[in-house]
C-alpha cells in the first residue's frame, strides 16, 4: 500500500438547549477538558459537551449524554472530520469545504470554501486555523468564516499545533512552517526530509510531527531548532501527549512511549495488528482501537495491559476513557456504550446505561 493509502486510511479513521437560559446554554455546549491545551482547541472525535456527545464519521450525529440517545443527524452521506466547539457553532471539515452547525439543531449556519477538502481547524481566541487537501491555510473569524488570511503551500497542508504564540503547520511539502497567528505572517521554516503523515502536535514546551521516512521529530516552536530526533524503521500516526509523555504508534500497531524533554524510549507495546483510531491518553491510561476490532487500555508509564475487548461492531470515533468507564459510539445507528473496567483481564460488559 502507497504513502498516501496509508495516509487516507488513517485519516479517515482518525466534531442552547431548549428550556434553559442563554448563559446554562453556553456552558452546557463548552467542549472538555481533553480537546482544549493551553488555550487552544482542537477537534476531537466525540466531542463531548456536559449535556452531549458529537461523533463524526459519514456526517455529524448529536447524542443525548444520559441517555444516548440522537438528537440529531446533519450533513449526513459527506466525508466529515472531528468536529470542534468555537464561538457558538460547532466546526465540521468536509470533503466540500468548512461547515459551521448549529450545535442545539443540527441545523447548517454556513458553509465556506466548497471546492475545497478541509480538515477541521484548530482554534484559539476568536480565529479558526483551516487547512486542507488544496494546500491552503485560512485563517478564518470562527463566528461567521470570514477570512483574515491565507496562506498558499506545496501540496496538501495539515492543521497547525499552536505553541508558544506561534502556528507550526507542514504536509505533503516535506517542510515545517511556522507563522503569526495574527497576520499569518512568516516566521520560520525547515525542511524534515519527507512528508508529513498526518498535524503536528504541541507537548509542554515542543511541537512534534512524524514523517514517512518513520521519524518522530521534535522542535522548538519559537524558532523551529531541533531539540531531537527519533528514528523508526515503520511510519507512525501523530503522536498524543501528557505532562511528559509522548506516545506513539505505528502504523502496523507497535506503540512506543518517548520522553518529551529528550526522545529517550520508556516503554514498548505490540497490538500485533494496526492502529484504527487515534491514541487517547487520560488519566495515566493509553486507550487505542486496532485493526482486529479490538479495544486496549494500557498504563501510561509502562504501556502494561490493563483491560481489553473486542467488540461486535465498528467503532464510529476513537475510544473514550472517563474515570473507570469506556465511552464507545458503535454501529450504523451511532449506538452509545459504556463499558466498566471492572479488572485487570480482559472484559466484555456493555453496560446499557448512558456514559
Amino acid at each position: 500500500m502507497d504513502r498516501r493509502k496509508l495516509l487516507l486510511l488513517l485519516l479517515m479513521a482518525w466534531l442552547v438547549l431548549p428550556g434553559v437560559s442563554a448563559a446554562d446554554a453556553a456552558a452546557a455546549e463548552t467542549p472538555v477538558a481533553e480537546a482544549r491545551v493551553a488555550g487552544v482547541v482542537y477537534p476531537a472525535n466525540p466531542l463531548v459537551t456536559e449535556r452531549a456527545l458529537f461523533a463524526s464519521d459519514d456526517g455529524v450525529v448529536r447524542l443525548d449524554r444520559e441517555s444516548g440517545e440522537r438528537v440529531w443527524r446533519a450533513l449526513a452521506g459527506e466525508q466529515t472530520f472531528a468536529p470542534v466547539m468555537a464561538a457558538g457553532n460547532l466546526l465540521v471539515g468536509t470533503g466540500s469545504g468548512l461547515v459551521a452547525l448549529d450545535p442545539r439543531s443540527g441545523e447548517v449556519r454556513w458553509r465556506r470554501f466548497r471546492e475545497a477538502s478541509l480538515y477541521s481547524p484548530s482554534v484559539a481566541g476568536d480565529l479558526a486555523f483551516v487547512a486542507g487537501r488544496d494546500g491552503t491555510l485560512r485563517a478564518v473569524e470562527a463566528a461567521s468564516g470570514e477570512v483574515r488570511w491565507m496562506r498558499r503551500f506545496e501540496g496538501w497542508v495539515y492543521p497547525p499545533a499552536l505553541a508558544a504564540g506561534v502556528l507550526v503547520t507542514g504536509g505533503q511539502g516535506a517542510t515545517l512552517t511556522a507563522l503569526e497567528p495574527a497576520t499569518g505572517r512568516l516566521l520560520w521554516q525547515r525542511p524534515v526530509g519527507q512528508e508529513l503523515v498526518y498535524r503536528p502536535v504541541a507537548g509542554r514546551e515542543l511541537v512534534f510531527v512524524t514523517t514517512f521516512a518513520g521519524e518522530v521529530l521534535a522542535l522548538e516552536p519559537s524558532s523551529g531548532d531541533l531539540r531531537w530526533r527519533y528514528r523508526d524503521r515503520v511510519a507512525s500516526g501523530s503522536p498524543a501527549v501528557d505532562d511528559r509523555r509522548l506516545y506513539v504508534a505505528r502504523l502496523d500497531g507497535v506503540l512506543r512511549v518517548l520522553d518529551q524533554a529528550s526522545g529517550a524510549p520508556l516503554a514498548r507495546h505490540d497490538l500485533g495488528a494496526g492502529v484504527s483510531m487515534p491514541l487517547r491518553v487520560a488519566a495515566g491510561r493509553v486507550v487505542v482501537a486496532d485493526a482486529a476490532s479490538r479495544v486496549t487500555v494500557l498504563r501510561a508509564d509502562d504501556l502494561s495491559r490493563v483491560w481489553q475487548t473486542t467488540l461486535d461492531d465498528a467503532l464510529r470515533a476513537a475510544p473514550r476513557l472517563e474515570r473507570d468507564r469506556l465511552l464507545l459510539v458503535t454501529g450504523a445507528d451511532y449506538r452509545v456504550r459504556c463499558l466498566d473496567l471492572v479488572s485487570a483481564s480482559s472484559h466484555d460488559d456493555a453496560r446499557p446505561d448512558g456514559p
